[in-house]
């Protein structure tokens, strides 16, 4: 095993799980939540302070888009995509 030297300020997770019965984050925008968040991380040139990783279940189904962000331990639940919501 080789240790990746890189130290990020934040990590944030972005939960893109699906499940076919019941509520999930990907049937609420999650996949484009992640998708901006990663385009605006690039574009800034912040690839070396923030990962954005996409996840499965964060454990907040019935409320999602779930995004956590370490190492503060934060949890966000009913995340939305703003842009989505100006455009609709």
């Amino acid at each position: 095993m080789e240790l990746v030297n890189q130290k990020y300020k934040r990590h944030v997770f972005v939960c893109i799980n699906e499940r076919e019965t019941e509520e999930c984050c990907a049937k609420r925008d999650s996949n484009e939540i992640l998708r901006i968040l990663r385009e605006h991380v690039n574009r800034n040139g912040l690839m070396s302070i923030y990962n954005i990783t996409k996840t499965k279940c964060l454990g907040h189904c019935s409320e999602g888009p779930t995004i956590a962000i370490y190492p503060e331990g934060l949890i966000f639940k009913k995340s939305i995509n703003r842009r989505h919501k100006r455009n609709n």
